[in-house]
């Protein structure tokens, strides 16, 4: 779980080695900060941290889109015989719960159900009275995890089984780390693919709507999303961490819908963090 005034910009709002005989698929951002040994199986980790940060981009609540706070930031993976739950994990998905159905040389399959955030309703904005209730949907599907050298490069395909977008998203991810001394860094890099039904069901704006409001009509479509971040994470003791990301990305499309109050074609923002592990 993350809480922070700054998680309802832009996308965030709405809705983140060596070759092996065996590798274990994971939320990519942690296995880079972490520099986990993909020949290892995932630990269990329940871990609390308190975070500062500033972003800006687009908002659908924000009139200048800009946002800066504290956060309490609660995570922490349990597995237990190739199942698992991970909660926040630095992803784009606060939970996330699977099955690892498949593990050989550098690759691993993951079977994963996850959620798309709260929605938006009138409680989100007073402007959008009148609107029809966007509920966070459910989405399954499948998460590979390919490891090449220091290279992470990890494919998912989900699908609504919820029943409210009936969606389907894409998304591609490659990163990398470096370590020096107690220092790792790294970079990640990705694209996102929702398709008309997603983009249209959250930020569409039907006929009706716009008779009961004052925006105007819009059909949501099909989009492509461009997210990166770089990052430093210290170890200043077995339990403690400090860490420090700076992310940047794209909102082209995304933003044409007329219920964001600050449209921005880019994103940025920067955070740190003390974290201790139990």
């Amino acid at each position: 779980m993350h809480y922070s005034p700054i998680k309802k910009l832009s996308l965030v709002a709405i809705l983140s080695v060596s070759f092996s005989s065996f590798v274990y698929s994971a939320d990519i951002a942690r296995t880079l900060r972490t520099n986990a040994d993909p020949k290892t199986e995932p630990e269990n980790f329940f871990e609390i941290g308190l975070g500062a940060g500033v972003g800006m981009g687009s908002s659908l609540t924000d009139e200048d889109g800009k946002g800066a706070g504290l956060s309490v930031n609660l995570s922490g993976s349990y597995n237990w015989n190739g199942f698992f739950i991970d909660v926040f994990n630095e992803a784009s998905e606060d939970v996330v719960i699977g099955y690892n159905a498949y593990n050989h040389n550098n690759w691993s399959f993951d079977i994963v159900l996850g959620a798309t955030g709260n929605g938006i309703t009138n409680d989100t904005d007073d402007r959008f009275d009148g609107l029809n209730k966007r509920e966070g949907s459910f989405y399954l599907g499948g998460r590979a995890t390919g490891y090449y050298g220091k290279n992470i490069i990890q494919l998912s395909l989900k699908h609504d089984v919820s029943g409210r977008s009936q969606a389907t998203i894409a998304s591609a991810l490659i990163g990398r780390n470096w370590q020096y001394q107690n220092w790792n860094f790294h970079g990640l890099v990705g694209l996102s693919l929702a398709d008309k039904k997603l983009e249209d069901y959250f930020l569409g704006v039907s006929e009706e709507e716009a008779n009961r409001t004052n925006f105007a009509a819009y059909d949501g479509k099909a989009s492509v999303h461009f997210n990166s971040s770089v990052g430093a994470t210290y170890l200043i003791s077995e339990s403690w961490e400090f860490r420090a990301t700076a992310y940047a990305g794209s909102d082209f499309g995304r933003n044409d819908s007329p219920l964001f109050s600050k449209k921005r074609d880019f994103y940025t923002g920067i955070g740190a963090s003390i974290t201790y592990k139990f």
